[in-house]
């Protein structure tokens, strides 16, 4: 599953790139509104809740896979830069391994792990389609008593590199592409941190 999610990475990276190389646009310098879906792919074997491991074993992740949905605004300052601005919900779905956790050994069902997160940045357009973004922030625990959780926020950094893609038939509309690395700190009393690898489509337009 995981060979199948980087092969996807891999191709909607490789159509960025060709579709970027046949044409240019311009893109208006107004307010831009986003609304995609992600999906993600958790990164390390500490993910979430804490996972017991048999001696001589490896600790793996309760969570793999996750999806979500999230709301976008761009803020333009200069011509090529933006200030930005997103919510969203993202849910991380439980595997087997989440029968190893804390929770799971004493007897406590171990739920999804569902955040929101919160963040603010800046977005440099790079040539005419590329983009690079920076955000920071906080991400909220939806499910903050579910998972037995000590905070119910934490610090939220993401890094992601994107690409817009014009409706032919409709200005100012695209499709926008990204993927993005994410970093939240833990809801725990540990030094775990809940990283994973994303990748959105979103449908977006300038006002």
């Amino acid at each position: 599953m995981k060979i199948t999610f980087k092969a996807l990475v891999y191709a909607v990276a490789f159509t960025c790139f060709f579709s970027a190389a046949k044409a240019q646009i311009i893109i208006p310098d107004s307010v831009r509104i986003g609304l995609g879906a992600s999906i993600a792919s958790t990164n390390g074997n500490n993910f979430g809740v804490a996972v017991n491991k048999a001696i001589g074993d490896d600790a793996k992740s309760a969570y793999n896979f996750g999806a979500g949905l999230a709301l976008n605004v761009d803020v333009p300052i200069f011509s090529s830069m933006y200030i930005t601005a997103s919510a969203g919900y993202m849910s991380f779905f439980k595997t087997a391994n989440a029968s190893k956790s804390q929770q799971a050994i004493a007897g406590i069902n171990t739920p999804n792990f569902n955040t929101i997160p919160l963040k603010l940045g800046y977005k440099f357009i790079i040539g005419n389609r590329f983009y690079v973004n920076a955000e920071a922030g906080e991400t909220l625990l939806a499910n903050k008593k579910a998972l037995y959780a000590m905070y119910g926020n934490a610090f939220t950094w993401s890094p992601s590199i994107g690409l817009l893609m014009p409706f032919t038939k409709h200005h100012h509309q695209y499709i926008d592409a990204s993927l993005r690395y994410e970093s939240t700190q833990t809801f725990y009393n540990d030094n775990n941190l809940n990283n994973f690898w994303a990748l959105r489509v979103t449908y977006a337009f300038n006002l």
